[in-house]
């Protein structure tokens, strides 16, 4: 799911690279949500 939370970051192209970076690990995924 984490993937799919980084893909939906990347076409908003509002999310800083920092949080894109730590897109791979599971917590990121939740802020994403």
């Amino acid at each position: 799911k984490a993937v799919e939370a980084g893909r939906e970051a990347f076409l908003a192209g509002r999310m800083p690279r920092k949080r894109m970076a730590n897109a791979s690990s599971p917590e990121t995924g939740y802020f994403f949500k």
